[in-house]
């Protein structure tokens, strides 16, 4: 089975995470909860990509292994899961 690598990109700044497949031509994006946008290729309708607004606001204290998305699938949220495990660590480090 292929699997196909995902990108990500945390903006601590802004507290905003990302991951995608891909960056193709033309992209749909959908809301389907307050902060949590999907982003589908307009000429297929695969998602490509999602992007969590208010990440750490959101996910405090959120047990990391039940984390689930909306129409995302556990592979792909495997990236998001290791973001907030090493955020997690740097903040019991600081502690």
């Amino acid at each position: 089975m292929d699997q196909i690598p995902l990108n990500t990109h945390y903006d601590s700044e802004a507290d905003v995470f990302s991951a995608w497949t891909c960056q193709p031509d033309e992209v749909v994006c959908v809301e389907p909860v307050e902060g949590i946008v999907l982003r589908m290729d307009a000429n297929t309708d695969e998602l490509v990509g999602y992007t969590i607004i208010d990440f750490r606001a959101r996910f405090r204290g959120a047990d990391v292994e039940a984390i689930s998305l909306p129409i995302i699938g556990a592979k792909a949220l495997l990236p998001l899961r290791a973001q907030l495990r090493m955020l997690r660590e740097a903040e019991t480090v600081a502690a």
